[in-house]
């Protein structure tokens, strides 16, 4: 099972709603980050397009994969969304890839501040897009990284 697999299992155990859309992870690597929904039964709309719902889904999840891949104590450091903002750009009518960067130097500092202060807030943007390449959304969230497991 590939580093990936583990991780979307992880995910689908602890938050039923990526077993439902069917989440897809593709990269965590590099600074890359990318998640993708299919469109189908579990995440279309009474106009069979993407659920808004399932955008802002994979938007944010972007933030745990970051979080996932960079924590250095995740024991005892975990994220949580402080606020999520979607602008849609048009209707996706196929599958969706959610995209974000997050760099090695941003993770040393993440963690240089986690062990100074105990906190670390950071934004995230990401681009969502169609199977066409087409814009479809893009989001904008902030998230807080907390020692809410009590370590």
């Amino acid at each position: 099972m590939s580093n990936l697999d583990q991780l979307l299992e992880g995910y689908k155990n602890s938050c039923d709603i990526y077993r439902h859309i069917d989440l897809r992870l593709l990269s965590n690597e590099n600074g890359v980050f990318r998640c993708k929904a299919p469109l189908n039964k579990q995440t279309k709309n009474h106009v069979n397009m993407m659920h808004a719902s399932v955008l802002f889904a994979i938007g944010e999840m972007l933030g745990g994969m970051v979080c996932s891949q960079h924590i250095a104590k995740p024991e005892k450091f975990q994220p949580v969304v402080r606020d999520f903002k979607v602008d849609f750009k048009a209707p996706a009518f196929t599958d969706v890839t959610a995209e974000a960067f997050f760099y090695a130097a941003q993770a040393v500092e993440m963690n240089q501040q986690l062990e100074e202060s105990g906190r670390f807030d950071f934004q995230l943007a990401a681009t969502l897009t169609d199977d066409n390449g087409q814009l479809v959304a893009e989001t904008l969230g902030s998230y807080a990284i907390r020692n809410f497991m009590g370590g």
